[in-house]
């Protein structure tokens, strides 16, 4: 029986990649160009959905990517993230990652039977709650974290995290757990 290992991991561009308004921002978080950089010299493969129709930036366009006019359903429905591991040649769903900010797109990566890793601040907060985040009293970031964070979990997240420059940690975790035989 070979190791098991996560076959690729998935980012929902829109809140986790790029800023919520990435309709108007055409940059990337300043964490995810790293991030990425590490997992493709680790030779994981990397696939990206768009929920929204967005032009990609070109850092991105190196990676499988599929948007939501390739799927016949709409999130939550599995079709979306099941389609990028298709592209990305996974052999096993439950061997995949979803990162995402949004409830509805951790919905469709469990509809799926991926792992999946919610963003609680790149992507659950709405614009207007972002805005100003530095400027806002600690105690109110702590609520609008929480609430985000809980809006995942209750989404049924496996893991929540601010931004994806902490996702390293949840990957070592979920390979440990698929080496222990756990499934999503």
């Amino acid at each position: 029986m070979p190791h098991a290992r996560i076959e690729a991991v998935i980012f929902d561009v829109v809140g986790t990649l790029l800023p919520c308004d990435a309709c108007t921002a055409g940059s990337l978080l300043s964490v995810a160009a790293p991030l990425l950089q590490q997992l493709t010299t680790e030779q994981q493969h990397v696939g990206l959905l768009s929920q929204t129709p967005i032009q990609l930036p070109s850092a991105l366009n190196t990676f499988a990517h599929r948007a939501a006019n390739d799927a016949q359903r709409p999130a939550p429905a599995p079709d979306l993230p099941a389609l990028v591991a298709i592209a990305l040649e996974s052999h096993r769903l439950s061997d995949c990652v979803l990162v995402s900010g949004t409830a509805t797109g951790v919905q469709a990566g469990l509809n799926a039977g991926m792992w999946t890793v919610g963003t609680a601040l790149s992507g659950s907060l709405d614009r207007q709650a972002m805005t100003g985040w530095q400027q806002l009293p600690s105690v109110e970031q702590d609520q609008l974290r929480m609430q985000a964070t809980m809006a995942l979990l209750n989404a049924g997240a496996h893991y929540v995290i601010d931004a994806v420059d902490e996702l390293m940690p949840c990957l070592v975790d979920i390979s440990q757990r698929l080496q222990k035989g756990e499934r999503a």
